[in-house]
């Protein structure tokens, strides 16, 4: 007959392991935390990039047109074009 484990023995090994499982638990929990902050940065940036390029051709469309045009009038006047089917159709067909 096989020796019976001491209940002791039992206790440690179960707590330890329950001290793994917490500590795992808490490892993903801050990675969680961290991915999700840096994905708040990615869309910052992002943004931060969009809103660049776009006064670059609000400033291309004032020196070329000697209008003064926002990023925000531009903005809305870009909007206005994808909305034609033509132009997604094209930009769908330049992305492939």
């Amino acid at each position: 007959m096989g020796r019976k484990a001491d209940i002791n023995n039992l206790i440690r090994d179960a707590e330890h392991k329950d001290k793994i499982v917490i500590d795992a638990e808490n490892h993903l929990e801050t990675a969680k935390a961290n991915s999700a902050e840096a994905w708040v940065k990615v869309r910052k940036r992002r943004k931060e990039l969009e809103q660049e390029n776009n006064n670059a051709i609000a400033e291309i469309s004032k020196k070329l047109f000697w209008a003064d045009i926002t990023a925000e009038e531009l903005q809305s006047k870009l909007d206005e074009l994808l909305l034609i089917s033509e132009v997604m159709e094209y930009i769908e067909f330049e992305k492939t």
